[in-house]
């Protein structure tokens, strides 16, 4: 990055030179557009600019003053109101001394300004914009705490973006994957977490947020508190969740499904509670996999259509698989790439 401002502070010089191609300029406006930091930069040159031109209109009124200055400490003696006349190569040596002079200013003030200006804007830069944070779990599931207090639990292969400190009205996140979010409580600064062009906006609740969905939606379940789904952009399209609520967002067409949540199981990858009520072993062992983060399958022999009814409560995928295989008299074999469950299949 600071390779990149340092040929665009190249381009300013050339630009208050005169000496920048249209094709230069039009980089230059487009860069001084895209960020609010590079415009003050811009607006510095410009400021510094400015004086230095003004400095120069001033410096041709003074070299008069400059020069009678010098032929006062030579010595010269007025004659009425005006100095006796010097010989033309004489007069032109303390012109150019008087002009040597304000160069000399100019550029000092040029190498101030450099000196102080461009460390400063990194300064700026760094200290205007906290540090961005990425929290990626891989193969299991990690629980983070926020700067403002906020805790988000996020299962396998989610990743949470955000910076290292809130500043401004909002607390925004980025998300992919599933997480879990327990939002600390701030009615002046709600917290919004972006998952491509959906929004979700919350001053203080828990509630889960899944992004990778078997069907490509985005899904939402509110436990607690209140939450605001909309696409960016488009407040028109809220839709408002209250507990217990359900919302299917599908980011291609712009729709918001609200429904009342009646899955058990949608935060057993977090708790390792599983309900199952006539649940078909297809399903369960699909729900298992995502939970314990394991390649199990079942067999064509027709043991998916068994069904199971039980309660599984932080118990290890071993103690589950030995319930399964128990209860519906299954076969559980390894086969180095996963899970096999296979049996006599069920009527």
């Amino acid at each position: 990055m600071e390779t990149n401002t340092t040929y665009y502070i190249d381009l300013i010089t050339k630009y208050f030179f005169g000496e920048a191609t249209p094709e230069e300029i039009q980089q230059l406006e487009y860069w001084v557009k895209v960020d609010p930091a590079n415009r003050e930069l811009f607006l510095s040159y410009r400021k510094t600019s400015e004086i230095l031109r003004q400095s120069n209109a001033v410096s041709t009124f003074n070299t008069a003053q400059d020069l009678a200055s010098l032929k006062s400490k030579i010595g010269l003696t007025e004659a009425g109101t005006k100095f006796t006349p010097l010989p033309k190569p004489v007069e032109n040596a303390l012109l150019t001394t008087a002009r040597s002079r304000f160069l000399l200013w100019s550029l000092r003030v040029a190498a101030v300004f450099l000196l102080v200006a461009i460390p400063s804007f990194f300064l700026y830069r760094y200290l205007a914009q906290p540090a961005e944070m990425q929290y990626a779990s891989a193969n299991q599931v990690t629980e983070v705490t926020l700067s403002d207090g906020t805790r988000v639990t996020l299962n396998a292969g989610a990743i949470l973006t955000c910076p290292s400190k809130f500043d401004g009205s909002l607390r925004q996140v980025k998300l992919q994957g599933e997480a879990w979010f327990e939002v600390s409580h701030n009615p002046a600064r709600p917290f919004v977490i972006a998952a491509d062009n959906v929004r979700i906006r919350v001053v203080g609740t828990t509630f889960s947020v899944n992004t990778r969905t078997l069907n490509n939606t985005r899904e939402i379940i509110l436990a607690t508190g209140k939450v605001q789904v909309y696409f960016a952009g488009k407040p028109q399209t809220m839709a408002i969740l209250v507990p217990g609520d359900k919302a299917e967002v599908d980011p291609g067409n712009d729709e918001i499904i609200r429904s009342v949540n009646v899955d058990p199981n949608f935060l057993a990858w977090k708790t390792k509670h599983l309900v199952f009520n006539n649940t078909p072993l297809c399903e369960a062992v699909l729900l298992l996999s995502k939970v314990y983060h394991a390649n199990i399958r079942i067999a064509p022999d027709g043991s998916g259509d068994c069904r199971i009814t039980t309660i599984f409560d932080k118990q290890s995928l071993e103690s589950v698989l030995n319930v399964l295989k128990a209860t519906l008299d299954l076969q559980i074999r390894d086969t180095g790439t996963g899970i096999e469950l296979s049996g006599h299949g069920c009527r």
